[in-house]
């Protein structure tokens, strides 16, 4: 693989793996922002998936679109992340009042699946990966 390549991928999972930890820190303080890392955290994970494999994520935020395009090369993705689609919707809820509520928060049980899906979507695309992607974004 070519350096650009290399150094390109691990920066996606870096980045997802930094989200992941932004979730973590601010989950007790801030947890509407907690919620939209752990969707951005899964979401950079495949894209960096896909970047390895020679596709273009494009600009979409919806995880099932690229669970469905990560299946292409790992068909066992799909059973794996099915329920990861749920994450989609933190990308705009939480951020964007749409309507008048006394607590615009996600509850404690939201964040904490919401933390584990993110969480099981990094740690499966790091396991899908070669350690020569792994090494680096894992430090």
């Amino acid at each position: 693989m070519d350096k650009a390549k290399l150094t390109l991928v691990q920066f996606w999972l870096k980045k997802a793996q930094r989200d992941l930890a932004a979730a973590q820190k601010l989950a007790q303080e801030l947890p509407d922002i907690s919620i939209y890392h752990c969707q951005q955290g899964a979401e950079k994970a495949l894209k960096g998936f896909l970047v390895f494999h020679d596709t273009d994520p494009g600009d979409t935020h919806n995880i099932n679109t690229l669970v469905k395009l990560a299946a292409t090369f790992k068909p066992e993705l799909a059973a794996l992340l099915k329920e990861a689609g749920y994450l989609s919707q933190y990308n705009q809820i939480y951020r964007y009042p749409m309507e008048a509520t006394e607590d615009f928060n996600p509850t404690s049980g939201e964040l904490k699946k919401a933390y584990k899906l993110a969480s099981e979507v990094y740690k499966l695309i790091i396991d899908s990966m070669p350690q020569e992607i792994t090494r680096k974004s894992q430090s």
